[in-house]
């Protein structure tokens, strides 16, 4: 089963096709215009037995300038390249770009084939074998071996092709245990069937009849049918060319540089933060915010380019940047992209996203840029770790780690409980995760808004939990009631129905203020039995501020010392603890009480006397049958 790409690479007319339909017998260039013109254009493939089990497919990428966008997208899922240089011509400029290229796309393995040998004398061979010697020094062709071959004379084909076969069967296969990609490189339809769209997967794998998802225009979409070499197949995975028949799709709404997913798990982005070398044969620096050409998979997108760390990347330096492209893309966490120049359009440099879904952030921003270095450079535990504390968000659940980090979840959930061993991170309530030090931090956060807020407002009994959220910029409510909880188990807040508010805290009130509060306290204890209104209570004190008034109001409601007995009616706490005592008095000797008794044991109207035994009744002390109030059980003894 084929799980092997091998692709071409070389300057414009150097035998690229020749030479794979002189070793495989089938012509790679399938468009008409490219027979007549004798120059590929776009991207042709080629399949090729390496034993009775397996083959190969062969990726033939366009040498010419005017379609480097084309060779980048091929290049992207090579495992393997066959890299092209002509005996008569030497290297040439797009021979050198082709290498740069592969090197930024990390491409490890690779063969050199020489073409043409035919059209020239053994010395000028020398000559060229030795000027490409040079080239590949300190590059992953630098140990390659080098093939010289003539497409016409076959001369050298048939020990090429058992140099491929070797070196195809020392290559591992891709592992199919992440999530299913493969970006799209082909799109077109059959009579009968619809819409056809072929790519290399590049991850993960997937069954005919799934789901999928079309990125970034995050189209659903199911697979009617799956094909890889033309022969229809149940399952494909990780390293293989396929072709997937969708269903409900046309064919003008996909371009390639799309690519299929699950559905729900890459998302469409247009920041992204990464970091990027420069060639050192780069003809000039890279300003901020220049206008670039950024490829990534099989699509080519324009992006401004934000320096993090400088005011600009020199030739042969790397350095952190934010690219912001024009278009949404979908990306991975450690994926690879090149950037070319706008104009003249030439390779520049490349390298890895960092962060997939960042946030616009500023200029030599130093924390941001100590972050990206540590998920650099991480391993997979310390990454997960990483990103969870650093989260911008203060929580994480396990499928937004998987879609940040790009790490399977089986693998994620591992760590994951490990961390948890280690009391590295706390699972909330929402199975969202919070680091430990973020926890602490926010602990320590609402603590110190909560002295800010009651510094400034004294008169206020409770904060708000809405308000602390917005202050604390947490969004989560499960996390924010875990924070509550653990300083409540500390003793270091108080929770309440209204809010929260630091334990032990007393009213902060000027002597002006203290003096205006004990005199409405006063009013209210004077109203004896007898409920009384906010309205009452401003009639009364018509010539103090209103605002004021309302305040100290509000201030003894939520500390206590006033009760709403009936909606928007009150009594002083110590009068209504009163007159529950003689309430359960009078029942434990009476067994029973009815509104009209409690009116003359109070002396206070009927009206105040049935609001005060409804109240009773809410509170649980007693129970109602027939007009009756009776103590509960657990008041009865």
């Amino acid at each position: 089963m084929q799980r092997i790409i091998i692709g071409t690479a070389g300057h414009v007319d150097h035998g690229k096709s020749t030479l794979v339909k002189a070793f495989t017998g089938i012509d790679p260039d399938r468009l008409p215009e490219e027979k007549q013109r004798e120059m590929t254009t776009d991207l042709g493939f080629v399949f090729m037995p390496i034993n009775e089990t397996e083959e190969i497919a062969i990726i033939d990428v366009p040498g010419h300038e005017r379609f480097l966008r084309t060779m980048i997208a091929g290049a992207n899922s090579i495992r393997m390249v066959l890299f092209v240089v002509s005996a008569d011509e030497g290297i040439m400029p797009q021979t050198i770009e082709h290498l740069d290229v592969l090197q930024l796309l990390g491409i490890e393995r690779g063969i050199i084939v020489i073409t043409k040998i035919d059209k020239v004398d053994e010395e000028y061979l020398s000559l060229i074998i030795e000027e490409i010697k040079r080239m590949t020094k300190g590059s992953f062709l630098e140990k390659a071996k080098i093939y010289t071959v003539s497409s016409t004379t076959n001369q050298g084909i048939e020990e090429l092709s058992k140099g491929i076969k070797i070196l195809c069967s020392q290559i591992e296969p891709l592992p199919d245990n992440g999530i299913f990609r493969c970006p799209i490189d082909r799109i077109f339809t059959i009579k009968g069937f619809g819409t056809v769209v072929c790519g290399t997967i590049i991850s993960g794998r997937i069954k005919n009849t799934e789901s999928v998802e079309i990125l970034p225009i995050q189209k659903k979409s199911r697979i009617r049918n799956l094909q890889v070499h033309n022969q229809s197949v149940l399952e494909v995975f990780a390293g293989q060319r396929a072709a997937f028949n969708l269903m409900d799709v046309s064919v003008s709404e996909i371009e390639r540089g799309y690519e299929l997913s699950i559905p729900d798990y890459l998302k469409p982005t247009q920041i992204l933060n990464a970091n990027l070398s420069l060639l050192p044969n780069t003809q000039r620096p890279l300003d901020n915010n220049e206008r670039i050409r950024l490829h990534k998979g099989t699509c080519e997108v324009m992006a401004r380019v934000t320096t993090l760390e400088k005011d600009k990347i020199e030739p042969g330096a790397r350095g952190y940047v934010q690219l912001r492209v024009e278009k949404p893309i979908v990306a991975e966490f450690n994926e690879r992209f090149i950037l070319r120049f706008y104009s003249p359009m030439r390779v520049i440099g490349g390298g890895r996203f960092l962060e997939a879904y960042a946030q616009k952030g500023r200029r030599f921003d130093k924390e941001r840029c100590a972050y990206l270095k540590m998920i650099e450079g991480a391993k997979e535990k310390e990454l997960i770790e990483v990103t969870i504390q650093y989260s911008s968000t203060q929580t994480i659940d396990e499928r937004e780690l998987m879609r940040r980090v790009n790490i399977p979840i089986k693998t994620i959930n591992r760590y994951l409980l490990d961390l948890q061993k280690q009391n590295v991170l706390i699972k909330l309530d929402d199975n969202s995760f919070v680091h430990q030090n973020s926890f602490e931090t926010l602990k320590k956060g609402c603590l110190d808004t909560l002295k800010s807020y009651f510094d400034k407002n004294p008169l206020k009994f409770t904060m708000g939990i809405g308000d602390l959220s917005k202050v604390l910029k947490i969004s989560n409510t499960c996390l924010l009631q875990k924070v509550l909880e653990e300083l409540s188990k500390e003793q270091k807040v108080e929770l309440r129905r209204e809010g929260v508010r630091p334990t032990g805290l007393g009213a902060k009130l000027s002597p002006d203020a203290q003096r205006l509060k004990e005199r409405l306290e006063q009013f209210t204890i004077n109203k004896g039995y007898r409920k009384f209104s906010l309205k009452e209570v401003l009639n009364s004190f018509s010539e103090e501020d209103e605002k004021r008034i309302r305040e100290l109001f509000k201030y003894l409601l939520s500390s206590g010392i006033l009760c709403e007995i009936r909606e928007g009616f009150y009594l002083h706490y110590n009068i209504l603890e009163q007159a529950k005592k003689k309430l359960i008095e009078f029942l434990k000797t009476k067994g029973s009480v009815r509104a009209v008794e409690f009116k003359v044991l109070l002396g206070i109207s009927r009206d105040d006397a049935r609001d005060l035994l409804d109240y009773f009744f809410r509170k649980g002390i007693t129970v109602r049958t027939e007009g009756t109030h009776r103590l509960v059980k657990k008041e009865n003894g």
